[in-house]
């Protein structure tokens, strides 16, 4: 080695190795440092994945509230500082409406697509910024709630005569009754066994049920779960088949996306009542008004015939009951007259429809999508049904699966399934509704009582005409001046005293309107009279005071049944089923079917006062049955402008979106 060294040959070696080894610790240098750069730099981008991911996921919220405020979802910058540097993530989103389709196939056209996009940028001290290439992008696919996702939804379970007290108001699920869609009710839940079924007396629900309170046992109040009833038999839908305390459901009282985006034919019309048929897309309308006749004066004779055979009978025995009865009062009645004129007609297209004046009466067969709201009540007056489903048939049956037609009805009051009305083409009686009736859609009564007693105003769904008493109607007969053929009307205005008065002389108090119960059970009023009544005339008094006249039997308060007058033994009670394939929301839970007797509306026999809900004497039981089936297309697809579902409690309130997806996409 000390040879090489000594020799020139040797230190040029040397000097090679030397040259060699610098290069190699440099080299090592060098490739240590891009190694530590490098996992610096692998480092910042995993924390750019990391973060990036993190933003996304916040961004949840922010992308329903703008969605749900109809406005564009803004950038959105966040930035990280560290002592060395700054990282800004900048977040883009656009969005926009696109189809989707669930296992069933369902095509859901209010289903929007959110892209949102984010990337970074960073900036070092003393260095300019520099972009990140770590971008990632997800895809979010929302659709909107509506009230059509539940077959059964109540805000107070209570009826409208809750002011009565809890019995007078207590409504119940109970044996007969089966539901097979979601239910939810923001009130207490009340379950009773009883009135049979094919579930042991207990109510069945086949989806899941939700409450914001909890479900009691009727009549007792104990809670269900204690009580011992049977969960897992009245609850069979899918696990979790009940829950209580869940979030309530904010139900508004006014139609606000129909009052903003529905067209508008009938404003302006004057019109006291809107007369709707639909067929297919299109409809047909009547406007109706009632017009002021002024106020007539009828006479009270302590005796005055019911029919046609009565009168003929005392003209033909050579009387005259104007003569030979008393005139023991005067009614001053006021007289409204409704009139009909031809209305607008048009088509709907996958629209909604708004009537702001007037009632909406509603009836017919419905192609395509459509919802009609009313600021005022709405009354059901024959069957809805769907243009491509076999009236009977579920819409929602996959071997025949109806995929387009959809229908919506919304009342800010009440909605009616009317009783009897004239045609307002021919004034012929229609009663389409008194022998079942079929309802495809759904179905929403949101109106919010006021003031005084204002559960009687809180919207229901319910049935028209749940305390019904005969009355009489108009006969031809001889005229006791000419004996010749001449048309009675108004009988019982000159039978009885209108309105009711608080103080009446004593002598003809008998006369006050009221409901003695005939001995055929029927309501009181024509076609009967107690043999007394018709057996008194003549009944003058020849200026006797203290003549006590005969009581004809009570009749109904003016205008109370639909068509008055009405013959008692014409009006139905039990009216068949409602066969409702859809959903139904209202403020407060509505009667479909009275017993007649109930003390709060019939506290006794000859009491009307109508102010205070109170309908003369008892009656047969009348309404419907309930055959309700869910509509599980609602789950997916909603009527046009039907209203949302918002959750929460006070002012912790969610969008009324429902998120259908999240995952993460290749960014462009």
């Amino acid at each position: 080695m000390i040879n090489i060294l000594k020799s020139e040959s040797g230190a040029i070696i040397s000097f090679v190795a030397a040259i060699i080894v610098v290069l190699v610790s440099v080299i090592s240098g060098l490739s240590l440092v891009a190694i530590v750069q490098t996992d610096q730099v692998q480092t910042q981008y995993q924390q750019d994945m990391l973060q990036e991911e993190l933003l996304l996921r916040s961004d949840a919220a922010r992308t329903l509230f703008s969605l749900e405020l109809s406005r564009p979802i803004l950038e959105r910058r966040v930035e990280i500082l560290e002592p060395h540097r700054t990282t800004s993530y900048t977040i883009k989103s656009i969005q926009r409406t696109i189809s989707i389709e669930n296992f069933m196939g369902f095509t859901t056209e209010q289903a929007v697509a959110v892209t949102s996009t984010i990337s970074a940028r960073r900036s070092r001290l003393f260095s300019s910024q520099n972009v990140s290439p770590i971008k990632r992008a997800t895809e979010r696919y929302l659709r909107r709630e509506s009230l059509a996702q539940f077959q059964y939804f109540t805000d107070q379970e209570s009826s409208e005569n809750v002011d009565g007290g809890t019995e007078a108001g207590a409504v119940k699920f109970w044996g007969p009754d089966v539901l097979n869609g979601p239910v939810h009710s923001n009130d207490d839940i009340w379950i009773q066994q009883a009135g049979g079924g094919n579930n042991g007396g207990w109510p069945t629900f086949h989806d899941h049920v939700t409450t914001s309170g909890i479900f009691r046992k009727y009549p007792t109040g104990i809670h269900l779960v204690d009580s011992g009833a049977p969960m897992e038999q009245i609850f069979q839908g899918p696990e979790p088949a009940w829950l209580e305390h869940v979030p309530g459901i904010i139900f508004e009282p006014n139609a606000n996306d129909i009052r903003a985006n529905g067209i508008r034919p009938f404003t302006g019309l004057d019109a006291d009542i809107v007369h709707v048929t639909i067929s297919s897309s299109t409809y047909e309308s009547w406007i109706g008004r009632y017009v002021y006749d002024g106020v007539q004066d009828f006479t009270v004779y302590s005796w005055y015939p019911a029919n046609a055979s009565q009168a003929n009978a005392v003209v033909n025995a050579g009387y005259n009951w104007f003569e030979d009865a008393d005139s023991i009062w005067t009614n001053h009645i006021p007289i409204y007259n409704l009139e009909w004129v031809s209305g607008p007609s048009g088509s709907v297209i996958n629209r909604c429809v708004w009537v702001d004046e007037g009632q909406l009466w509603i009836q017919g067969s419905v192609g395509g999508k459509q919802t009609w709201g009313c600021a005022d009540t709405v009354y059901i007056i024959g069957d809805i049904t769907y243009e491509h489903t076999n009236i009977g048939d579920p819409p929602d049956d996959e071997d025949n699966l109806n995929r387009q037609d959809y229908f919506g009805l919304v009342s800010e009051k009440r909605i009616f399934v009317k009783y009897k009305h004239r045609d307002p083409e021919t004034g012929d009686i229609m009663s389409p509704n008194c022998n079942d009736v079929y309802m495809y859609g759904a179905f929403a009564a949101i109106g919010l009582g006021e003031g005084e007693m204002a559960s009687h105003w809180d919207g229901i769904f319910t049935f028209e005409y749940q305390h019904p008493h005969g009355s009489t109607p108009n006969f031809t007969a001889l005229s006791p001046y000419t004996e010749q053929e001449t048309t009675y009307t108004y009988i019982d205005f000159h039978k009885f005293i209108y309105p009711i008065m608080p103080f009446v002389p004593p002598n003809i108090s008998g006369f006050n309107l009221h409901g003695n119960q005939p001995p055929d059970n029927l309501p009181c009023g024509y076609n009967y009279e107690a043999p007394g009544y018709l057996n008194s005339y003549p009944n003058s008094a020849n200026g006797n005071p203290n003549y006590n006249y005969a009581t004809p039997y009570g009749t109904d308060w003016p205008w109370l049944n639909p068509i008055w007058p009405e013959n008692r033994q014409t009006i139905v009670f039990e009216r068949g089923s409602l066969h409702i394939f859809g959903a139904i929301a209202q403020r407060r839970r509505g009667f479909v079917h009275r017993s007649g007797i109930d003390p709060y509306n019939h506290p006794d026999q000859m009491e009307w006062d109508l102010s205070a809900f109170h309908y003369d004497g008892t009656h047969p039981s009348t309404g419907y049955a309930k055959d309700y089936y869910y509509d599980q297309r609602f789950l997916f697809v909603q009527p046009p402008c039907y209203p949302e579902v918002y959750r929460g409690f006070g002012s912790e309130v969610l969008t009324s979106f429902q998120e259908e997806s999240w995952f993460f996409v290749i960014p462009d």
